[in-house]
């Protein structure tokens, strides 16, 4: 179609045209697809659920903690930074959590790895945790941190546990682990299914997990609650 447009525009002849039309199209350049670049800009910076936790009954708003496997919400903040990890892969983001929000202590810290299809169009995602977190704790802004990061460096999940996008990314993107074929064993020796959804559209990110025993019980839920998931909003400046 560009092809044809060009043709057109330029006035060229019909077989000049002909000819356009039969080149094969361009190889897929990974890191060049508008689409995840798109998303990628969406995610990177700062977000937070504030406003979702003070919408919450106060009951709800609680630490997790033992006993309250299904029923507590607390107060993140989040940034996350776009890196040049080539080692890792084309579309790589360093997420950073801290409780309560910007000063607060780390809760989280992942390294989320997007991969594109031949068309440059969001495909899935696989996620890891670093083997030495403490490391890269408050540093993403020094991009020379990640340079040598590799896959020797993170720990990942086994085979059927890649996320898988689920619908196309013009207006958002939903990314979904399905615990039908992701299975781990914990650092605890308990066996469990995992399942996670993320979903990402301008302006509003909302993400939850869970880790499944054989009995049906939740080893953990996170948020502490089924019907729902963390919901962050972008942060402004200054906030």
């Amino acid at each position: 179609m560009k092809a044809l447009a060009a043709c057109l525009t330029a006035a060229l002849s019909l077989t000049a045209c002909a000819s356009v039309q039969s080149e094969p199209a361009p190889a897929f350049e990974p890191g060049r697809a508008p689409a995840m670049e798109r998303q990628l800009d969406w995610l990177t910076g700062a977000w937070s659920n504030a406003a979702q936790y003070a919408a919450a009954p106060e009951a709800l708003r609680r630490e997790p903690a033992a006993g309250y496997p299904y029923d507590w919400l607390d107060l993140q903040y989040a940034e996350f930074t776009r890196i040049d990890a080539p080692l890792v892969g084309d579309y790589v983001v360093y997420l950073e959590w801290r409780a309560g929000g910007p000063d607060g202590p780390v809760s989280r810290q992942r390294i989320w790895s997007f991969r594109a299809n031949a068309d440059g169009e969001p495909a899935g995602m696989d996620f890891y945790t670093l083997n030495n977190p403490d490391l890269y704790a408050g540093r993403a802004i020094e991009p020379w941190v990640f340079a040598d990061l590799s896959l020797a460096d993170l720990t990942g999940y086994p085979d059927g546990c890649t996320l898988s996008h689920a619908y196309p990314a013009s207006m958002g993107s939903v990314y979904r682990l399905n615990p039908a074929t992701c299975t781990i064993t914990a650092r605890s020796g308990r066996t469990m299914a995992l399942r996670a959804d993320i979903q990402l559209h301008p302006g509003r990110l909302t993400y939850s997990e869970a880790g499944m025993l054989e009995s049906g019980a939740y080893a953990f839920l996170v948020p502490g609650g089924e019907s729902f998931g963390y919901e962050f909003r972008p942060v402004e400046a200054g906030e």
